[in-house]
């Protein structure tokens, strides 16, 4: 049997209010529900997250590589997947640093804390990991959530978790170079280059505020 959709306005992570569907079945389903909603960020502030590190332009940004910690032969070969690492992401970083957009400097916090990672471990366990748009945006919600959440999977991949379990002061360090979006009610719009468009027209069956 399938779960019945209730649409609802709910206030998200981001301080923005919008539309979204709850599914689980039960009152503990629907405060699940709840509950991810408001730690989550709203779509558009996803979508902006997702901008910021599409096509990067040709510059770099300077890292400072720590010493990788593990076996000589694990260390070896970690190295290699962190340099592979960082010219990917390199570019993107130098994007973001120039960026107006508040999202921009969480985005760098987070590839940041990810370069700090000593673990030989780390990088030959996620060596086919892509460090992609989804886990940006996990990446961003970690550290603009004021305490840790049950609603929300995490996984060997995450930064955060990892520095979580390591160094609170990495974490504590990036929420500081993240303060736009963390300390604020709301996270502002950035304005756009591009031209006005009208507004998105949706059509949901009625709803109730959540």
């Amino acid at each position: 049997m399938s779960h019945a959709h209730i649409y609802a306005m709910s206030k998200r992570l981001c301080g923005h209010i919008d539309m979204c569907s709850f599914s689980s079945k039960g009152r503990s389903g629907r405060v699940s529900d709840v509950l991810y909603a408001n730690a989550t960020v709203c779509d558009e502030c996803r979508e902006r997250i997702c901008r910021l590190v599409n096509k990067p332009g040709g510059g770099f940004h300077p890292v400072v590589l720590p010493a990788l910690a593990g076996r000589d032969g694990a260390v070896r070969w970690a190295k290699n997947l962190r340099l592979r690492a960082l010219r990917m992401l390199g570019p993107i970083m130098a994007q973001l640093k120039q960026s107006p957009d508040p999202f921009a400097a969480a985005v760098l916090a987070v590839y940041e804390m990810l370069f700090k990672i000593t673990s030989s471990g780390f990088w030959i366990e996620n060596r086919q990991f892509s460090y992609d748009r989804v886990w940006v945006v996990f990446e961003v919600e970690h550290l603009m959530r004021p305490r840790p959440t049950s609603t929300v999977r995490l996984n060997s991949s995450s930064a955060f978790v990892y520095w979580s379990q390591a160094d609170l002061s990495v974490i504590a360090a990036a929420k500081e170079a993240a303060h736009a979006v963390i300390d604020v009610d709301v996270v502002p719009a950035v304005a756009e280059a591009s031209e006005p468009t009208a507004p998105k027209q949706a059509h949901f069956a009625p709803s109730i505020f959540l």
